[in-house]
């Protein structure tokens, strides 16, 4: 296992920033098509990714991955196609269902849950 460089946190969160305003764009680019209903979930979730960024720009704690680098190349792929993903995807429940992915993924990473990890960067990849 290898201890994340405080780098690599700034690159993690950097990352979920990424992401994080990805959903913010596609809900406000899309709040006109959107349900009450929908866009409090997104609303919601994006809150949630926003918080979770900022725990991870401020944790203090080492956090340990067994591959750091790879995660991190992953987390990178994962980014990317996020941001594409929110400017394509019509169906709502998509949106809401990457975003809650994504969610996971952080919460994962700031529970220090190295299985948990690897299950939701896999999640996210395939």
């Amino acid at each position: 296992m290898e201890n994340l460089s405080a780098e690599q946190v700034k690159q993690l969160a950097d990352n979920f920033m990424k992401m994080a305003n990805a959903l913010g764009n596609y809900r406000y680019n899309a709040i006109d098509n959107l349900t009450e209903e929908q866009n409090l979930k997104i609303k919601e979730l994006h809150n949630q990714q926003l918080t979770h960024t900022t725990e991870l720009y401020t944790k203090s704690a080492v956090l340990v991955l067994a591959d750091a680098e790879e995660a991190l190349s992953k987390i990178k792929v994962i980014t990317e196609a996020s941001e594409g993903l929110y400017k394509k995807l019509t169906n709502v429940q998509n949106i809401l269902d990457r975003a809650s992915s994504i969610l996971n993924l952080s919460s994962a990473i700031l529970a220090l849950d190295v299985m948990a990890v690897t299950e939701r960067i896999q999640d996210l990849i395939t």
